[in-house]
């Protein structure tokens, strides 16, 4: 019995060493297995946020062509010259565009390159396009959105990106349609490390919820499903949120039962086990903080080189600027762009541009000061923060050498490469004191230095924010000036070359401010325009010339007619012809006194409309006149559709007619063509005898210049003393 229990007793222990050295094992796998998930979890958090960013940041980068377009839109009036040429170099300079859209009042009008889209030109996007809904979502919001993905009927996925460019008219904005960019979606996903991930190993996903059905839709994604471990990140896009989704199959291995019975069999027969055992919960306790602090710094490091990443400099600038305000810091970011690494990374693999961005890191960290910060944006984007410097003369010399760095050839094996670099320099806290404001400060001034031919520097230019405080100022005292009468019409008289008798008068607005003095036209006409002040302006004009020539049929037996200006956003006014009958009537002149200039530009926009226009106008007896010929697109050709009374050369023709002899053939061809058709020439812009000489012996009908006299006050005119028939 002694026997029995002696052995009840060692089965008793041995049992009790099996349960504890496998309860230690269990806990120690599974603290190594939660340790292993949650560093792979951080890991693929990092690569998914990394990634997520390169798409949404390249997106932006491509849709923001749809700004440029419509800021040039706005600053010719609507038209746009040379839309090939220059779509090619906002292409060029964005990257990552297939092509560029025009779609005057919803319609397709201009693509680049056409070659492969011409059954789009004419395509109504507001009426026949199954993605009007994100169009009209775009004018009813103002503001870019987003269409897609969609399949396209030439093969791909492509997504488009629509901006509603509006115009002030009449103190209303009116819409005047859409510039667009068209995205390939495989190539948008090019520039990411998706497909290399997935190389190693790594699945991917693309999706968003469906604006029509509200299901969710993965419209990218990798060859093999999602696995068990997985991290999702936003893509924030406008009118839509796309979810990048990365997953890894699980590294741990499975346990072999057998083999783990075995070494707990082995941990029994081994006495110091219990020591062991007793201090294991410290020593995982070591191993999950040290591996804790591993993981943070991932969080807030670059993968690949090391540097800072974009999160950290983000909580840096962050606290950086909430000490600044309190101590009175100072600093400068810079923002670097290497200059066609793409080029590289596509002609030598991811990897190869891998090992040159590595390289261009350590030049960059090696270049600054110890203290400064560096990091690694994405891609090829870098930023350096430098530290308690507000010397311009200092910072330079830190962009040169830095440019000069990067300039060194990278040797691997036997071959060499030169990269450059594009600098982009915000100052701190003189151009901002928020991060995205600062960071947005410095990437301009980095397109700056691109824009300027590349591997330079740029400051962020303050002259741009003072300019547009500026417009701003001009544009709110307009609004004073036209209520408080302070705007004033001075006359400039036209000349009958072979009888050098004033035929005509041209009336020119001026800005009588009561601190600024005469400010003239090209100090506020362009802002009128853009702000759509103009159409009152013009109408004020209209009525002020109508009251004169009223007043003068009184005065005089034969007067002159006078000429006005027509804007070409006027010009569009759906109204223009009720509101000329109207002061005409009210004025009770007659018409024939009353001649409207229009610019060449603004006949060439819509061919029909301007016809129509002209022949009412005529239709009244009011004198129509071509003004600045040879600055657009027409041609007389064009213009003997037209039933108009004169035709103004541009002055910048008669500027050069002495020493440009084209220019002179160019006149002489004006001048004869005209007179074919019946029409009359004014020359504007003559300033001396030599001008005026030619012209006579060019068959010129009549001349417009200083050389007769400058724009003056009614009264002035009256009393003019001219003996031009001495010129």
């Amino acid at each position: 019995m002694a026997r029995v229990a002696l052995t009840s007793i060692r089965w008793l222990i041995s049992f009790a060493f099996f349960v504890m050295v496998s309860s230690v094992g269990f806990f120690w796998q599974y603290q190594s297995q939660m340790l292993t998930t949650n560093e792979q979890q951080f890991l693929l958090s990092e690569i998914t946020n990394s990634e997520a960013i390169t798409v949404e940041r390249r997106l932006y980068r491509s849709l923001s062509a749809t700004d440029i377009l419509a800021i040039e839109i706005k600053q010719n009036n609507g038209n746009f010259t040379d839309f090939d040429t220059y779509a090619q170099a906002v292409i060029d300079s964005m990257g990552g565009i297939s092509n560029l859209q025009l779609a005057p009042n919803g319609i397709i009008s201009q693509i680049h390159p056409l070659l492969g889209n011409e059954k789009a030109i004419g395509h109504n996007i507001l009426r026949d396009d199954s993605r009007r809904n994100e169009a009209i979502l775009a004018i009813s919001k103002r503001q870019l959105t987003l269409a897609g993905p969609f399949k396209l009927v030439q093969g791909g996925i492509a997504i488009i990106g629509r901006k509603p460019v509006f115009f002030n008219v009449d103190g209303k904005d009116t819409f005047w349609g859409f510039t667009s960019a068209l995205i390939y979606l495989d190539k948008l996903l090019a520039v990411t490390k998706l497909k290399e991930l997935e190389s190693k190993g790594y699945h991917y996903s693309l999706s968003r919820i469906h604006p029509d059905t509200g299901q969710k839709e993965v419209f990218a994604r990798s060859k093999d499903r999602l696995d068990d471990i997985s991290q999702s990140a936003k893509i924030e896009l406008p009118n839509t949120t796309w979810t990048l989704t990365i997953s890894r199959a699980s590294l741990n291995s499975k346990s072999n039962f057998f083999a783990y019975f075995v070494s707990l069999l082995l941990g029994l027969l081994a006495a110091w086990l219990i020591t062991y055992l007793q201090r294991q919960p410290e020593l995982l306790q070591l191993v999950v903080k040290q591996k804790t602090a591993e993981l943070e710094k991932l969080a807030f490091n670059d993968h690949l080189t090391g540097l800072a990443n974009r999160r950290y400099l983000n909580k840096y600038l962050e606290q950086f600027l909430f000490e600044q305000k309190r101590y009175n810091k100072t600093a400068a970011l810079f923002y670097l762009d290497l200059d066609n690494f793409k080029r590289v990374n596509d002609s030598m693999g991811h990897n190869f541009g891998d090992q040159l961005l590595t390289q261009i890191a350590d030049r960059i960290t090696k270049s600054v000061r110890v203290g400064d910060v560096v990091s690694r944006l994405g891609g090829d984007e870098f930023a350096v923060l430098l530290l308690n410097t507000d010397s311009v003369n200092s910072i330079s010399k830190i962009a040169e050498k830095l440019i000069e760095e990067i300039k060194q050839p990278v040797i691997f094996g036997d071959r060499s490469f030169v990269l450059s670099t594009s600098i982009g320099i915000t100052l701190i806290p003189q151009d901002g004191n928020e991060v995205l404001e600062l960071l947005r400060n410095a990437d301009m001034a980095m397109y700056s230095a691109k824009n300027a031919g590349k591997s330079r520097y740029s400051f962020f230019n303050q002259k741009l924010q003072q300019q547009a405080i500026e417009r701003h100022r001009i544009e709110t005292e307009l609004v004073t000036a036209v209520k408080c009468h302070e705007l004033v019409l001075h006359y400039q008289p036209l000349v009958e070359l072979k009888t050098n008798k004033v035929i005509s008068l041209e009336a020119l607005v001026r800005w009588q401010h009561p601190e600024k003095g005469l400010i003239y036209p090209d100090r506020f006409i362009g802002i009128a325009e853009d702000s759509g002040q103009i159409v009152e302006i013009g109408y004020w004009v209209i009525k002020e010339v109508c009251e004169l020539i009223s007043r003068r049929e009184n005065e005089v037996d034969a007067q002159p007619s006078i000429a006005i200006n027509l804007s070409p956003k006027q010009f569009e006014d759906p109204n223009l012809l009720d509101n000329i009958r109207i002061i005409v009537s009210e004025t009770n002149i007659d018409p024939r006194l009353l001649e409207i200039e229009i610019t060449e530009s603004s006949l060439m926009t819509n061919l029909a409309e301007a016809l129509y226009v002209i022949e009412q106008l005529r239709a009244m007896g009011i004198k129509i006149s071509i003004d600045d010929f040879g600055t657009g697109y027409s041609s007389l050709a064009q213009l003997k559709h037209f039933p108009v009374n004169k035709l103004k050369i541009d002055r910048s023709f008669i500027a050069t007619i002495e020493s440009d002899r084209s220019d002179h053939k160019i006149v002489r061809a004006i001048i004869a063509m005209a007179h074919t058709l019946k029409i009359l020439v004014v020359a504007e812009g003559i300033e001396n005898k030599h001008q005026l000489l030619l012209l006579k012996n060019s068959k010129c009908d009549i001349g417009q210049g200083y050389l007769f006299s400058r724009p003056v006050k009614i009264e002035q005119l009256k009393e003019l003393n001219c003996n031009w028939n001495e010129l």
